[in-house]
């Protein structure tokens, strides 16, 4: 054998010998093998965890970074409208429960007594014939109403008597007019006795108007007690209705009295609402 064949043949190797003396070849096979062993390691783990409850998740060995996502432009949102708040319901705790029934009618009656009571005490039993009453019957006017015989006065204290005349001193009268008329009531002849007092003053009127109205305090003096007469008069005045009406400085004083022989008084009812017709009648004049 030649020594060219002898190198040839010695460093010609057998596949067997080549495949465990190759360093190169067990490095790559031994790396696969620990990959394959890493990789079922990392399976068996994540089958683990995913069997327990609450485990955290996997993290990819090989994570890829996340692209950002578009942002779309922000748009203007109008204000949320706020919520109306509906009031509290008003609280009932300052309401007292309504009185009964019995207690408003007891109230009531209370009320009512105590206004009878003012009302009574506000009469004197004295001045209560000399109030004028009110002339609203239809019966009650005069009728054939006719004046006779006047005068105008202007010293009313010196026709005048008892503390009405006092009263005329302190505060002396405008004027005075002093009437006799006639008429009749149901059939029956009436004396009219009038008197229109003129004062300075509303005020001063309605104090001369208190005495005159006064029981037992005098008067101003009618023309039959001076004398004065006309034909058919009496010779004086009979037992008679009396009324007074004031308005504003004037005093008009009125009586009348049957003059046919029957009852006349002061109280009755038809006298002394003609009366009241008479002096408001006779008030109203200028």
């Amino acid at each position: 054998m030649s020594p060219s064949e002898r190198d040839r043949g010695s460093r010609q190797d057998s596949p067997a010998d080549a495949g465990l003396d190759d360093p190169e070849r067990m490095g790559s096979n031994a790396d696969t093998e620990n990959s394959a062993a890493h990789i079922a390691e990392l399976v068996r783990r994540t089958s683990e965890r995913l069997a327990a409850p609450g485990s955290p998740p996997v993290a990819d060995p090989n994570p890829t970074p996340a692209q950002p996502v578009p942002m779309a432009p922000a748009q203007a949102r109008p204000p949320a409208a706020r919520p109306i708040s509906s009031p509290p319901p008003p609280s009932t705790s300052h309401l007292k429960a309504a009185p009964s029934r019995q207690t408003l009618i007891i109230a009531g009656a209370v009320i009512a007594a105590l206004l009878a009571g003012g009302i009574a005490l506000s009469h004197s039993p004295g001045s209560d014939e000399q109030k004028p009453p009110a002339a609203t019957a239809r019966s009650s006017t005069p009728a054939d109403y006719s004046v006779k015989l006047s005068d105008v006065v202007t010293d009313c204290a010196g026709h005048a008597r008892g503390q009405v005349k006092t009263k005329f001193q302190t505060v002396p009268c405008v004027k005075a007019t002093r009437s006799l008329a006639t008429g009749q009531i149901g059939g029956r002849p009436v004396l009219f006795v009038v008197s229109r007092i003129q004062m300075p003053s509303p005020l001063t009127a309605a104090s001369i108007k208190q005495v005159l109205d006064g029981s037992g305090t005098g008067n101003l003096n009618d023309l039959l007690r001076e004398g004065k007469t006309f034909t058919g008069a009496p010779d004086k005045m009979p037992a008679s209705g009396y009324t007074s009406v004031q308005s504003g400085a004037v005093v008009t004083v009125v009586e009348a009295g049957f003059t046919d022989g029957g009852p006349s008084s002061s109280t009755d009812a038809a006298l002394r609402a003609s009366a009241a017709q008479v002096a408001t009648m006779v008030s109203a004049q200028k």
